[in-house]
């Protein structure tokens, strides 16, 4: 591993100024190694993505992201919760009709937890601040919860 890590940092040498600000700040957009130490089928280590030297978009620009992905997150856990709540305390709410609605809003109030934080976080630090398994697991939890709520809504429109 140490080899790899090695190469990469002579290759990035190598490379152009330009070629090296190509990388994005966002990992999705990042070239990894695979287990053989380069990319599939390469006989030699290859390039792992690097962040991007600046922000991508202007500063002003993650504030307004971050104020409205943070208004997002509040509001989706603050309601979510209520609705939770409410279930909980009121025995004539326990109708299998609005069992289907408390399974939306806790799925819903998942999508405020995680699917917002890893985002927000980032609009914060004006970049992506996660390693790669930070970022599989956003994109993964995000359209987890997205569409176990989304399929709910459908079952309940039957």
């Amino acid at each position: 591993m140490l080899s790899a890590l090695r190469a990469k940092r002579k290759a990035e040498r190598l490379l152009p100024p330009s070629a090296r600000a190509m990388y994005s700040g966002n990992c999705s957009g990042s070239q990894g190694l695979w287990e053989g130490g380069g990319a599939a089928g390469a006989k030699e280590p290859a390039l792992a993505g690097t962040l991007s030297p600046g922000p991508v978009l202007s500063p002003g620009t993650y504030e307004r992201l971050a104020l409205l992905l943070g208004s997002i997150g509040l509001l989706g856990v603050g309601n979510n919760l209520l609705v939770l709540v409410l279930y909980y305390k009121f025995q004539q709410l326990r109708t299998p009709v609005h069992l289907f609605l408390v399974n939306i809003s806790l799925s819903d109030l998942l999508v405020s937890l995680f699917g917002a934080t890893f985002t927000f976080v980032s609009c914060l630090r004006n970049r992506w601040v996660w390693d790669p398994v930070g970022c599989v697991w956003d994109g993964f939890s995000s359209s987890l919860f997205e569409k176990s709520s989304s399929h709910k809504c459908i079952c309940d429109a039957f």
